[in-house]
């Protein structure tokens, strides 16, 4: 746990108030070797050295309860900073605190402004979260129910770590699932896991969900997906050249 003291408080503020946050673009493609990407996940950092990292920035703001502005501002920048391509129709995937939809901070007349400034269509922008910190589940699935009618759409995060995202699941019925990195670096050595991706995959397929594994770093690691029936992937893999 980061202790926050005064200097990384006042660097928070300074990156609130002068937005200065930078997003990067990590392609998510076909699992297929060669396939172009169909989307992009947008990811956050913070202006270097101390809150570069977005988990310590993060960290940071919710020690001083302003996690969910900082998560509106990076939501927002994602989308305005996502690079025109050319009319293919890429997906952005953006993370999104729970506590921030379920508190209305990034709810779904916001984002549907900010998507038409970008000259986006909702059915582009994927949602994506996971089950941590969702407070009031009543109010959360609400604000769901008002983005899915606006036509965002969803993925479940984090797939495969100490978070319940079972009930996720079945309760947001979202459009992907997204295998942690963490879980995804032992799959090919693991036989169990392997058959829990499996099993994971035809539930996605039961749902019309696709499957997304984080953190594909080889050739061998895709195959051994692709093999499984897992569709598409991001990771050191599929970096830009």
């Amino acid at each position: 746990m980061i202790v926050t003291g005064r200097r990384l408080t006042r660097e928070l503020h300074r990156i609130l108030e002068t937005e200065s946050v930078h997003t990067i673009y990590q392609p998510v493609v076909p699992i297929a070797a060669g396939a172009r990407p169909i989307g992009y996940e947008a990811l956050t950092r913070g202006p270097g050295p101390h809150l570069l990292n977005p988990v310590t920035l993060f960290e940071v703001a919710s020690q001083r309860a302003l996690a969910a502005p900082l998560d509106q501002l990076c939501c927002r920048h994602a989308v305005e900073n996502f690079p025109d391509d050319d009319g293919a129709d890429l997906l952005i995937f953006i993370n999104l605190l729970p506590e921030s939809i379920e508190s209305g901070v990034v709810d779904a007349e916001k984002l549907s402004q900010w998507v038409a400034n970008r000259s986006l269509t909702p059915s582009r922008v994927v949602l994506e979260v996971t089950e941590k910190k969702i407070g009031d589940p009543t109010r959360f699935y609400r604000q769901v129910s008002q983005m899915r009618s606006a036509g965002f759409r969803f993925a479940v995060d984090d797939i495969g770590t100490g978070y319940s995202n079972l009930a996720l699941l079945s309760d947001l019925v979202p459009e992907f699932f997204k295998l942690d990195l963490d879980f995804v670096r032992l799959t090919r050595v693991r036989p169990v896991r392997q058959l829990m991706v499996e099993a994971l995959v035809r539930f996605a397929g039961q749902i019309g969900a696709m499957v997304v594994a984080e953190g594909i770093e080889s050739p061998a690691d895709a195959e051994v997906f692709r093999l499984l029936g897992v569709q598409l992937g991001q990771g050191f893999l599929y970096r830009p050249a």
